[in-house]
């Protein structure tokens, strides 16, 4: 089954950081995170969930910026998370950086999707510019495996101008070797007021040639995420759904959404499937 995923309704995006972030990275210097909203303190953090339940929000993408070690302070938040999940019966999804054990060991009972960007190639390093080893991101792919909450979901970014394909190739198998229940991949956007403005966006088959190799490697659970440049977007969704490479799209150009009739589900690409029955999508909701 391929299914389309839209942030709507029922789901909701929280910064932890408001539209700051300590990074500087070559692809976003903190512009994506500005479009979310903002819960700076664990109590505000729960007064917005409070809120946006009340409306019928069932999940969260609980993200922000990093600071210069590449970390999401979510360590403070997650008491009232706790709170929330136990009061509501909320769904909570991370984007974590590279947490420490002990943080990782905690959001076990509280988080239920990790969105874990694996910025482990050589371009996707130099692109964070994080202040410690590069082998830190493997040790806490580990760590998150390993100790973490029950569904784990590298994230791999292509397109970056350092990255060859046979390194991605390597990243790519090096991640599936640790049988994640999903990998997602985003391509990156030449985005305005970034250094990356001026790359031309990457070629269509080279992105499918490396999304074929991570369906192949993980028997077919691959996603599609949220970034990817619009002037390829219609072509890579049209062909992954043709080519059966990947489960989810993140926002699917809404011409492959009609062509090929794609069920359309209310919340990140990385739901587990024992929560998409509580997501589908309802246009007159």
């Amino acid at each position: 089954m391929i299914g389309g995923f839209v942030i709507d309704r029922k789901f909701s995006v929280l910064s932890l950081t408001g539209g700051s972030c300590s990074l500087n990275c070559f692809y976003c210097s903190a512009k994506y995170i500005k479009s979310m909203l903002s819960a700076p303190t664990p109590e505000e953090l729960y007064k917005e969930i409070s809120r946006l339940h009340a409306r019928g929000v069932k999940g969260f993408l609980v993200s922000g910026g990093f600071n210069e070690r590449g970390e999401l302070p979510v360590k403070k938040y997650l008491p009232v998370m706790r709170k929330a999940k136990k009061e509501m019966g909320v769904i909570f999804n991370v984007h974590p950086g590279l947490l420490d054990r002990e943080t990782i060991e905690e959001m076990r009972d509280v988080v239920d999707i990790v969105d874990y960007e694996f910025a482990y190639s050589t371009g996707a390093y130099k692109s964070k510019g994080v202040k410690r080893p590069r082998e830190d991101y493997l040790k806490v792919l580990e760590d998150l495996v390993d100790y973490g909450p029950k569904y784990v979901v590298p994230h791999l970014m292509l397109g970056l101008p350092s990255d060859s394909d046979e390194e991605l190739e390597d990243v790519i198998r090096l991640v599936a070797s640790y049988n994640p229940y999903l990998i997602n991949f985003l391509v990156l956007i030449p985005t305005p007021g970034t250094p990356s403005r001026l790359l031309k966006p990457m070629d269509v088959v080279r992105a499918l040639r490396l999304i074929e190799l991570g369906h192949a490697l993980t028997g077919g659970r691959t996603s599609l995420g949220c970034m990817r440049p619009y002037q390829i977007k219609e072509e890579l969704d049209r062909e992954v759904v043709k080519r059966g490479i990947v489960q989810r799209i993140a926002n699917p150009h809404h011409k492959v959404v009609k062509e090929f009739n794609l069920p359309l589900y209310d919340g990140c690409c990385s739901l587990p499937e024992e929560y998409l029955g509580e997501f589908k999508y309802e246009a007159d909701n």
